[in-house]
């Protein structure tokens, strides 16, 4: 039996990220004449006419209105903006996650951010926090401090907050994943480290799947497939898939099966294991000769609808209005259950613009690290209706 978890609140998030806005693609309008595109960053490019600055897909299509005053191209899914003087950052979608309220936002690991107003300086969050009132805070430390500042100190990265009678505060940097998770914060397992992208030879950046495989490689949930290759289009194993829901489970309880080298008669037998002992999957669920072979899209979702940071997730999209929009399942059955689980969590928005699941399909390695992204990151979860 799986163990009792405290429940964690997740973020809610704004609007879908760029797979749907890539759905939507047919509404969007071409980049205007006479604007200029740069180069591509995780299926997104910058593109400027007149001094206004949005973001255009692969198609050169305008997804987020030339608007700015200036941009940065995409990392890791946000992208700060500069809206009439004020900074703030972005989803793929154009949804804020800081609103643009700050003199100064500079960015430092774990989705944290150092913010100037005026001549106070704290540090902010695109993942809201528990308050400690029942409510949701963006803001880590308030601010009231006189200066905020990354310093090196004896080879360690540290954050220095000077106060305004001169005392000053320091946290080492490698320590903000545990504060996050002291505070309750949504992801404080799977945090993101700044600059930590792959570069993999067939991984283009105009393509929708660059945002997820570089959250997902980020975060330590996949990595290539040897020569500096991903392989996206490639399919995943059923004994890959469990690999991945164990070290998931692993990494969200912190617990040691990620932390220890697996042994057994195959590579795969821990993970296959440990799945068990954790009621990610059941006893002949899955025989011997089923570890090599593809997984399906509706086995995957039996499996990482049982992977702890699913069931404690927050629901966002309605759970009736999921059953009555999904063509291709019908309500009533436990295995389609668990893709139901995963749409309304926002983790899945099927393969078209009709939330399509083609449940005997099987699912590409670009799909994968997609689902384990949006697993990993509450700010990337998808939410259809508003």
């Amino acid at each position: 039996m799986k163990r009792d978890r405290t429940k964690r609140t997740c973020i809610r998030a704004l609007a879908a990220a760029l797979a749907l806005s890539l759905t939507l693609a047919g509404a969007a309008l071409a980049a205007p004449e006479g604007a200029t595109v740069w180069g591509y960053s995780e299926g997104l490019a910058q593109c400027e006419l007149d001094g206004k600055w949005g973001y255009v897909n692969g198609q050169r299509e305008v997804v987020i209105p030339l608007q700015y005053d200036s941009i940065v191209s995409f990392q890791l899914g946000v992208a700060a903006v500069n809206l009439g003087g004020k900074l703030g950052v972005i989803r793929q979608d154009g949804a804020y996650l800081i609103p643009p309220a700050y003199d100064t936002l500079l960015p430092i690991n774990c989705g944290l951010y150092i913010a100037q107003q005026g001549v106070n300086w704290g540090v902010v969050s695109i993942v809201p926090l528990p308050d400690g009132a029942g409510g949701e805070t963006r803001v880590l430390y308030s601010l009231e401090y006189a200066g905020v500042a990354l310093e090196e100190r004896g080879g360690t990265q540290v954050l220095s907050l000077t106060r305004q009678d001169g005392t000053v505060t320091r946290v080492p940097v490698f320590e903000l994943p545990a504060i996050l998770a002291e505070r309750g914060a949504p992801s404080a397992q799977f945090p993101l480290t700044r600059g930590r992208l792959p570069n993999f030879t067939d991984v283009s950046q105009r393509e929708w799947y660059a945002l997820w495989v570089d959250v997902a490689y980020n975060v330590g949930l996949v990595s290539g497939v040897g020569g500096g290759r991903f392989n996206p289009s490639g399919t995943i194993t059923v004994a890959e898939a469990l690999q991945l829901a164990a070290t998931i489970e692993s990494r969200y309880l912190d617990d040691s099966f990620h932390k220890t080298a697996q042994t057994g008669p195959n590579w795969y037998t821990g993970a296959v294991n440990y799945c068990l002992a954790s009621g990610i999957i059941q006893s002949r669920q899955f025989t011997a000769a089923d570890y090599t072979r593809p997984i399906t899209r509706l086995e995957m979702a039996q499996v990482f609808a049982a992977v702890s940071p699913v069931e404690d997730m927050e629901v966002l999209n309605d759970p009736e209005r999921v059953r009555a929009s999904v063509p291709d399942l019908t309500p009533g059955g436990t295995e389609t259950e668990a893709a139901y689980t995963l749409y309304e969590r926002g983790v899945l928005s099927g393969v078209d613009g009709s939330f399509t699941f083609r449940p005997q399909g099987t699912m590409t390695r670009a799909e994968a690290a997609a689902l384990a992204a949006r697993i990993a990151r509450a700010e990337q979860r998808l939410e259809f209706w508003s």
